[in-house]
């Protein structure tokens, strides 16, 4: 089986084409980036096809928004778009068995690869878009807030076109999938696979016995993410020795109105940090809580999971999946503070049924959660599709 693999942007997909090549089934991996990058995930350079004139004003329109506005930047952000997927249908190789795109970027080459007779895949790495707008705009009346990093109308347009070409839709989640199947997407062409987490970095580290108790986001510090829910549950629940720490960008001025009451001495936004340092600042936590409201997956939730950290998520997280209710975490309804504060307050006072949670999370990545795995369900499900074109039913 030969499978090309393609992106602009990052995102998960280095790692994805990494998988293809330790399977011995990467055939091409078309992106973005100068082959030096994909050189540092393993992946040979005559696997790879660098767009790279593509790359840059596409890395710019993710820095130029807070100088432009929102408004002009997505008109941007849609002629690149269509720039990199337009080119990228010239360079589907005839060949392959296997073609996966990057929802959004690749309608031309989905189009291409069916010409040529190729099974089709379209990636998707959130919610459906429209049902993740609904969400989301129902949030920013709740909190009389306009949200402006929505998904423009023309790339959910355009996404619906991918989804319903491809032969294949594949997802990180069940709440993702469940997105789709509302928005029409027939159940039996979706393909769950959630993420993976690097465990090479993402390692249990020393914690040091300071007698706190940390409480670990990492993440935007956005409406989307729910972080005022929990804001508003660790401040009101007043413990003892107790501290939050978030990890992210800073908030918009807009949202820090909003959560400006919550900013006491023991609730620290500590900004941006390398993803080398992460399981340090995890390592010095007690619980990892990821509130969002609309969030496909939650690559940080495998990530503190694989450092000892139980986990408490909403059901609106994508990661939802991977955590076992009262084993290894806690998944609680979204927007309900309360039900944050009840799990947080029972680890609070559970200092050894803790411990004993961040050892059943640390061991359920290793054996379950890790890229090889992700690989692995990849490449089997792909070499179904391959051998039975019933293998979605």
């Amino acid at each position: 089986m030969k499978v090309t693999t393609s992106c602009s942007g990052r995102f998960h997909i280095f790692d994805q084409a990494y998988q293809l090549h330790r399977h011995g089934v990467l055939h091409k991996f078309i992106n973005d980036y100068p082959k030096w990058m994909t050189r540092r995930w393993g992946i040979p350079d005559e696997k790879v096809v660098s767009l790279i004139a593509n790359g840059i004003p596409g890395r710019m329109t993710r820095m130029i928004p807070q100088f432009v506005g929102y408004e002009i930047n997505s008109r941007i952000v849609e002629k690149v778009h269509h720039l990199f997927s337009r080119r990228l249908a010239k360079y589907v190789p005839s060949d392959t068995d296997v073609f996966i795109g990057l929802s959004s970027f690749c309608l031309e080459a989905l189009h291409r690869a069916k010409d040529y007779g190729i099974i089709t895949v379209v990636d998707h790495g959130s919610m459906h878009q429209r049902t993740e707008r609904k969400l989301l705009e129902e949030e920013g009346r709740l909190h009389n807030l306009t949200m402006e990093s929505l998904a423009p109308q023309w790339i959910i347009e355009k996404e619906d076109k991918e989804f319903h070409a491809a032969d294949i839709v594949m997802v990180l989640s069940n709440a993702a999938k469940q997105s789709f199947v509302k928005e029409g997407i027939p159940e039996d062409k979706i393909f769950v696979n959630h993420c993976g987490v690097n465990l090479s970095q993402f390692v249990p580290f020393s914690k040091e016995d300071d007698g706190i108790f940390r409480v670990i986001y990492c993440g935007n510090t956005s409406l989307r993410k729910g972080v005022h829910y929990l804001l508003q549950a660790f401040t009101e629940l007043r413990l003892k020795n107790a501290e939050l720490l978030l990890i992210g960008s800073l908030p918009t001025r807009k949202f820090s109105k909003l959560i400006e009451k919550y900013k006491v001495d023991n609730v620290c936004f500590m900004g941006t940090f390398p993803q080398s340092k992460l399981h340090k600042i995890y390592a010095q936590g007690s619980v990892f809580v990821l509130p969002s409201v609309a969030d496909g997956f939650g690559m940080v939730v495998p990530q503190a999971m694989a450092c000892g950290l139980p986990v408490i998520v909403t059901e609106n997280v994508g990661a939802a999946d991977i955590v076992t209710e009262g084993a290894d975490g806690f998944i609680v309804p979204v927007h309900d503070v309360d039900a944050l504060k009840e799990r947080i307050l029972w680890l609070y006072e559970q200092p050894e049924l803790r411990k004993s949670m961040g050892h059943a999370a640390m061991a359920k990545a290793k054996s379950e959660l890790s890229w090889d795995a992700y690989g692995d369900r990849l490449v089997e499900f792909l070499e179904k599709c391959r051998t039975n074109t019933n293998a979605l039913s």
